[in-house]
């Protein structure tokens, strides 16, 4: 069975840190739908490819999101909050690919967000 995930109002004051593959960056989950990655953030810059050399499904859907915030993006790193609809589109964002951003974002003390919203 799926694990399922819920936004609750005490989440919305913890500081998350993402830090994976290279990239870092800090996150607040504000409401439901808005996780907000603060501007400073280090994006990585080479995309995850496919064994055959091409880019895969997740990078091609970070080459949109960050063309989407290209004018907040300034050599691999952001100039202003960005805010993301689900945890796993922000992580696909910072990481260039990838997945389970639910386990890479972590509070102070090492609690994941997962562990934070888990019903």
């Amino acid at each position: 069975m799926k694990e399922q995930h819920k936004w609750r109002a005490e989440v919305a004051e913890v500081e998350f840190t993402f830090s994976d593959w290279g990239s870092k960056a800090t996150v607040f989950w504000r409401k439901r739908k808005e996780l907000v990655v603060k501007a400073g953030a280090r994006l990585v810059m080479e995309p995850q490819m496919n064994k055959d050399g091409s880019l895969n499904f997740s990078a091609k859907f970070a080459k949109t999101l960050r063309a989407d915030h290209a004018d907040k993006i300034s050599n691999g790193v952001t100039t202003e909050d960005i805010v993301f609809p689900s945890p796993n589109e922000l992580g696909i964002f910072l990481r260039f690919g990838g997945e389970n951003t639910w386990l890479s974002l972590k509070d102070k003390d090492g609690k994941t967000l997962q562990e934070w919203a888990a019903v």
